[in-house]
C-alpha cells in the first residue's frame, strides 16, 4: 500500500520539498518513538589510506547550513578529519522503520559556538573532557580516575573553555 504524497513519493516524505524541513520532522518524531539517544549516529571518517572508521556520536544541532557534532581534535576521528575532512552520517530510528544519511564536508564550527556548548555542559562533564584522552589505550580505571583527579586540583573553574573540536558535516 505505498501511499504517495503530492510529489510521487512515499507518503513519509511529507511534502516537504526541503530535506532540512523533513529531516526535523523526522527528528521530533524520533525523540517520541526511540527509547534511547534518537539523536545518536554512526559517524565514518578514513584514514590517510582511506580506510573507513566509524563509530557513533550524539548530533547536537542542525540547521540549513549542516549538522553539529562534537569531538576531541586529538582523538582517531579528530585527527582523520584534519587529513580528510569527509564524513558520513547515519542515523537509524528503528521505531520509525527509517534511515538517513548524509555525507559532506566537515568543518569546524565558531569558537563562540563551541564555548557556548562546552559551558553548557556539567562541571563533571567538562572535566570528564579534559581528563579523557580519547582513543588512548586506557591502561586501567585508576589510570583515568587519576587524570581526573589531577584536573580537579590543578585547574581553575576560570571560564573553562572546551579543549574540544567541533565538526559541523555541510551537506
Amino acid at each position: 500500500m505505498n501511499q504517495k504524497n503530492s510529489l510521487g513519493l512515499n507518503k513519509c516524505f511529507l511534502d516537504k520539498i526541503d530535506p532540512i524541513d523533513l529531516f526535523e520532522v523526522w527528528m521530533n518524531e524520533a525523540k517520541k518513538t526511540e527509547l534511547n539517544d534518537p539523536n545518536a549516529l554512526a559517524l565514518a571518517t578514513s584514514d590517510q589510506n582511506n580506510f573507513p572508521s566509524i563509530r557513533m556520536v550524539l548530533l547536537k544541532d542542525f540547521n540549513k547550513d549542516g549538522f553539529v557534532f562534537y569531538t576531541n581534535l586529538n582523538s582517531q576521528k579528530g585527527n582523520e578529519l584534519k587529513k580528510n575532512p569527509k564524513a558520513s552520517m547515519c542515523f537509524h530510528w528503528k521505531s520509525l522503520l527509517r534511515q538517513v544519511r548524509i555525507n559532506g564536508m566537515v568543518q569546524k564550527v565558531s569558537n563562540k559556538v563551541a564555548d557556548e556548548y562546552y559551558n553548557s555542559r556539567g562541571y563533571e562533564s567538562r572535566i570528564g573532557a579534559w581528563a579523557s584522552k580519547q582513543s588512548t589505550v586506557l591502561n586501567n580505571r585508576d589510570e583515568l580516575l587519576n587524570s581526573i583527579e589531577n584536573i580537579k586540583k590543578n585547574i581553575v573553574i576560570k571560564m573553562m573553555y572546551q579543549d574540544q573540536s567541533i565538526g559541523q558535516v555541510g551537506i
